[in-house]
Protein backbone atom coordinates (compact mmCIF):
# COMPACT_ATOMS: atom_id res chain seq x y z
CA UNK A 1 0.00 0.00 0.00
CA UNK A 2 1.50 3.31 -1.08
CA UNK A 3 0.31 6.85 -0.90
CA UNK A 4 2.42 8.55 -3.55
CA UNK A 5 4.97 8.04 -6.29
CA UNK A 6 7.07 10.35 -8.39
CA UNK A 7 5.12 9.67 -11.56
CA UNK A 8 1.61 8.68 -10.53
CA UNK A 9 -0.94 10.74 -8.59
CA UNK A 10 -3.19 9.39 -5.88
CA UNK A 11 -6.89 9.71 -6.55
CA UNK A 12 -9.22 10.52 -3.68
CA UNK A 13 -12.86 10.25 -4.58
CA UNK A 14 -15.10 12.35 -2.40
CA UNK A 15 -18.68 11.77 -1.39
CA UNK A 16 -21.34 11.55 -4.05
CA UNK A 17 -23.81 14.21 -3.13
CA UNK A 18 -26.87 13.36 -5.19
CA UNK A 19 -26.05 10.36 -7.38
CA UNK A 20 -24.53 6.87 -6.91
CA UNK A 21 -21.07 5.66 -7.79
CA UNK A 22 -21.35 4.16 -11.26
CA UNK A 23 -20.08 4.89 -14.78
CA UNK A 24 -20.84 8.36 -16.05
CA UNK A 25 -21.84 9.56 -12.58
CA UNK A 26 -20.38 12.86 -11.50
CA UNK A 27 -18.51 13.35 -8.26
CA UNK A 28 -15.85 15.28 -6.38
CA UNK A 29 -12.37 13.84 -5.91
CA UNK A 30 -8.82 14.91 -5.18
CA UNK A 31 -5.57 14.17 -6.91
CA UNK A 32 -2.46 14.25 -4.70
CA UNK A 33 0.91 14.28 -6.43
CA UNK A 34 4.29 14.00 -4.73
CA UNK A 35 7.57 12.12 -4.69
CA UNK A 36 7.12 10.55 -1.27
CA UNK A 37 10.26 12.34 -0.06
CA UNK A 38 10.74 14.89 2.72
CA UNK A 39 11.22 18.57 1.80
CA UNK A 40 9.60 18.10 -1.62
CA UNK A 41 6.32 19.81 -2.50
CA UNK A 42 3.06 17.87 -2.54
CA UNK A 43 0.20 19.19 -4.69
CA UNK A 44 -3.45 18.57 -3.84
CA UNK A 45 -6.16 19.23 -6.44
CA UNK A 46 -9.87 19.09 -5.64
CA UNK A 47 -11.85 18.25 -8.78
CA UNK A 48 -15.42 17.83 -9.98
CA UNK A 49 -16.04 15.48 -12.91
CA UNK A 50 -17.30 12.14 -14.12
CA UNK A 51 -15.96 8.62 -14.62
CA UNK A 52 -16.62 6.81 -17.91
CA UNK A 53 -16.93 3.08 -18.65
CA UNK A 54 -13.15 2.79 -19.01
CA UNK A 55 -12.44 4.25 -15.55
CA UNK A 56 -11.15 7.50 -17.04
CA UNK A 57 -11.92 10.65 -15.07
CA UNK A 58 -13.02 13.76 -16.93
CA UNK A 59 -12.81 17.17 -15.25
CA UNK A 60 -15.78 19.47 -15.45
CA UNK A 61 -16.38 23.10 -14.59
CA UNK A 62 -19.44 25.14 -13.70
CA UNK A 63 -21.62 25.33 -10.61
CA UNK A 64 -20.42 22.04 -9.14
CA UNK A 65 -16.78 23.13 -9.35
CA UNK A 66 -17.73 26.35 -7.56
CA UNK A 67 -19.35 24.28 -4.79
CA UNK A 68 -16.15 22.25 -4.42
CA UNK A 69 -14.57 25.36 -2.96
CA UNK A 70 -16.77 24.92 0.12
CA UNK A 71 -14.76 21.89 1.25
CA UNK A 72 -12.40 22.65 4.14
CA UNK A 73 -9.13 20.70 4.00
CA UNK A 74 -6.58 20.15 6.75
CA UNK A 75 -3.27 18.37 7.17
CA UNK A 76 -2.22 16.34 10.21
CA UNK A 77 1.55 15.81 10.39
CA UNK A 78 3.28 12.76 11.97
CA UNK A 79 3.51 14.60 15.32
CA UNK A 80 -0.25 15.26 15.33
CA UNK A 81 -0.08 18.97 14.48
CA UNK A 82 -3.06 20.20 12.46
CA UNK A 83 -2.67 22.80 9.69
CA UNK A 84 -5.50 24.25 7.62
CA UNK A 85 -4.92 23.97 3.86
CA UNK A 86 -6.08 27.00 1.89
CA UNK A 87 -7.41 26.09 -1.55
CA UNK A 88 -7.53 28.43 -4.56
CA UNK A 89 -9.55 28.01 -7.74
CA UNK A 90 -7.85 27.07 -11.01
CA UNK A 91 -9.37 26.55 -14.47
CA UNK A 92 -10.67 23.05 -13.76
CA UNK A 93 -9.98 22.40 -10.05
CA UNK A 94 -9.23 23.85 -6.65
CA UNK A 95 -5.61 23.51 -5.57
CA UNK A 96 -3.38 23.63 -2.51
CA UNK A 97 0.02 22.26 -1.51
CA UNK A 98 2.22 21.40 1.44
CA UNK A 99 5.84 20.41 2.00
CA UNK A 100 6.43 17.50 4.39
CA UNK A 101 9.44 18.07 6.63
CA UNK A 102 9.67 14.75 8.46
CA UNK A 103 9.22 11.07 7.71
CA UNK A 104 5.93 9.42 8.61
CA UNK A 105 2.26 9.53 7.67
CA UNK A 106 0.52 12.82 6.83
CA UNK A 107 -3.26 12.69 7.01
CA UNK A 108 -5.31 14.81 4.62
CA UNK A 109 -8.81 15.43 5.97
CA UNK A 110 -11.77 17.31 4.57
CA UNK A 111 -15.31 18.29 5.44
CA UNK A 112 -18.20 19.95 3.66
CA UNK A 113 -21.11 20.73 5.98
CA UNK A 114 -22.65 23.42 3.77
CA UNK A 115 -24.38 21.19 1.21
CA UNK A 116 -28.01 22.13 0.53
CA UNK A 117 -30.77 19.81 1.68
CA UNK A 118 -31.54 17.04 -0.81
CA UNK A 119 -35.20 17.89 -1.37
CA UNK A 120 -37.29 14.83 -2.30
CA UNK A 121 -40.64 16.32 -1.27
CA UNK A 122 -41.84 16.62 -4.87
CA UNK A 123 -41.70 12.82 -5.29
CA UNK A 124 -42.98 11.97 -1.82
CA UNK A 125 -39.57 11.11 -0.38
CA UNK A 126 -37.82 12.27 2.77
CA UNK A 127 -35.50 15.26 2.71
CA UNK A 128 -31.93 14.61 3.85
CA UNK A 129 -29.14 16.99 4.87
CA UNK A 130 -25.76 15.60 3.65
CA UNK A 131 -22.50 16.15 5.55
CA UNK A 132 -19.37 14.78 3.91
CA UNK A 133 -15.95 13.87 5.25
CA UNK A 134 -12.91 12.66 3.35
CA UNK A 135 -9.61 11.25 4.47
CA UNK A 136 -6.41 9.64 3.25
CA UNK A 137 -2.72 9.57 4.08
CA UNK A 138 0.48 10.58 2.33
CA UNK A 139 3.52 8.62 3.47
CA UNK A 140 7.09 9.92 3.56
CA UNK A 141 9.57 7.13 4.14
CA UNK A 142 8.11 4.26 6.17
CA UNK A 143 4.46 3.89 7.05
CA UNK A 144 3.35 4.37 10.66
CA UNK A 145 1.11 2.07 12.66
CA UNK A 146 -2.62 2.54 13.16
CA UNK A 147 -3.51 6.22 13.17
CA UNK A 148 -5.89 7.90 15.61
CA UNK A 149 -9.29 9.25 14.51
CA UNK A 150 -9.39 13.00 13.95
CA UNK A 151 -12.97 13.74 12.85
CA UNK A 152 -16.57 12.75 13.66
CA UNK A 153 -16.67 9.99 11.03
CA UNK A 154 -13.22 8.67 10.25
CA UNK A 155 -11.46 5.73 8.63
CA UNK A 156 -7.85 4.60 8.93
CA UNK A 157 -5.99 1.81 7.15
CA UNK A 158 -2.92 -0.30 7.74
CA UNK A 159 -1.29 -3.14 5.83
CA UNK A 160 -1.29 -6.73 7.13
CA UNK A 161 0.67 -8.78 4.65
CA UNK A 162 -1.23 -8.46 1.37
CA UNK A 163 -4.45 -7.55 3.15
CA UNK A 164 -5.73 -4.12 4.17
CA UNK A 165 -7.02 -3.58 7.70
CA UNK A 166 -9.65 -0.84 7.99
CA UNK A 167 -10.69 0.74 11.27
CA UNK A 168 -13.87 2.84 11.41
CA UNK A 169 -14.69 5.49 13.99
CA UNK A 170 -17.73 7.49 14.99
CA UNK A 171 -17.14 10.45 17.30
CA UNK A 172 -13.56 9.13 17.78
CA UNK A 173 -14.81 5.78 19.15
CA UNK A 174 -14.79 2.45 17.25
CA UNK A 175 -17.90 2.19 15.07
CA UNK A 176 -20.56 -0.29 16.17
CA UNK A 177 -20.33 -4.01 15.50
CA UNK A 178 -21.97 -5.11 12.23
CA UNK A 179 -21.78 -1.63 10.75
CA UNK A 180 -21.32 -2.02 7.01
CA UNK A 181 -18.50 -0.52 4.98
CA UNK A 182 -18.63 -0.31 1.19
CA UNK A 183 -15.45 -0.78 -0.85
CA UNK A 184 -15.32 0.23 -4.52
CA UNK A 185 -12.45 -1.24 -6.52
CA UNK A 186 -10.72 0.44 -9.53
CA UNK A 187 -13.34 -1.05 -11.89
CA UNK A 188 -16.18 0.34 -9.73
CA UNK A 189 -17.26 -3.09 -8.44
CA UNK A 190 -18.64 -2.87 -4.92
CA UNK A 191 -17.94 -5.13 -1.94
CA UNK A 192 -19.52 -4.93 1.52
CA UNK A 193 -17.46 -5.38 4.68
CA UNK A 194 -18.90 -5.95 8.16
CA UNK A 195 -17.15 -4.39 11.16
CA UNK A 196 -16.27 -6.62 14.11
CA UNK A 197 -16.60 -5.69 17.80
CA UNK A 198 -13.43 -3.56 17.55
CA UNK A 199 -14.73 -1.52 14.63
CA UNK A 200 -12.36 -3.31 12.27
CA UNK A 201 -12.67 -5.07 8.90
CA UNK A 202 -10.15 -6.62 6.51
CA UNK A 203 -10.11 -7.06 2.74
CA UNK A 204 -7.58 -8.09 0.10
CA UNK A 205 -7.08 -5.85 -2.95
CA UNK A 206 -7.33 -7.85 -6.16
CA UNK A 207 -5.80 -5.35 -8.57
CA UNK A 208 -3.82 -2.14 -8.75
CA UNK A 209 -5.53 1.23 -8.71
CA UNK A 210 -7.86 3.31 -6.57
CA UNK A 211 -10.09 1.83 -3.87
CA UNK A 212 -12.79 3.89 -2.15
CA UNK A 213 -13.77 2.79 1.37
CA UNK A 214 -17.06 4.35 2.51
CA UNK A 215 -18.70 4.69 5.91
CA UNK A 216 -22.26 6.08 6.21
CA UNK A 217 -24.31 6.99 9.26
CA UNK A 218 -27.80 8.48 9.41
CA UNK A 219 -28.82 10.71 12.31
CA UNK A 220 -32.65 10.61 12.38
CA UNK A 221 -32.85 14.01 14.07
CA UNK A 222 -34.77 16.44 11.85
CA UNK A 223 -34.38 20.16 11.44
CA UNK A 224 -34.28 22.97 8.89
CA UNK A 225 -31.39 24.37 6.84
CA UNK A 226 -31.66 27.47 4.67
CA UNK A 227 -35.43 27.38 4.95
CA UNK A 228 -35.84 23.73 3.87
CA UNK A 229 -36.91 21.10 6.40
CA UNK A 230 -35.14 17.73 6.56
CA UNK A 231 -35.94 14.49 8.41
CA UNK A 232 -32.36 13.33 9.01
CA UNK A 233 -28.68 14.02 8.47
CA UNK A 234 -26.65 11.68 6.25
CA UNK A 235 -23.01 11.63 7.39
CA UNK A 236 -20.53 10.05 4.98
CA UNK A 237 -16.80 9.44 5.11
CA UNK A 238 -14.82 8.33 2.05
CA UNK A 239 -11.26 7.05 2.29
CA UNK A 240 -9.10 6.58 -0.78
CA UNK A 241 -6.52 3.85 -0.95
CA UNK A 242 -4.19 3.64 -3.93
CA UNK A 243 -2.60 0.25 -4.63
CA UNK A 244 0.42 0.11 -6.93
Amino acid sequence: MKSASATRPIFILLSFIFIPFFSYSSAYWMEITGSGKASEKVTVQLIYGNIDDFGIRHRQTGKELQLAGEFSLSLIDPAGKKTELQISQKADCWETSFTPKDKGAYRILGINNTHPVVDRSAIGGENVLPVDYLCSQYVVGVEQGQLKPMQFLDLTTSKEGKAIKVKAFQNKLPAKTKTKLRVFNPENWEKELMLDDRGTAVFSPTMKGMYIIRLDWIDPKGGSYKGIAYSGIRYRCNYCLFIE
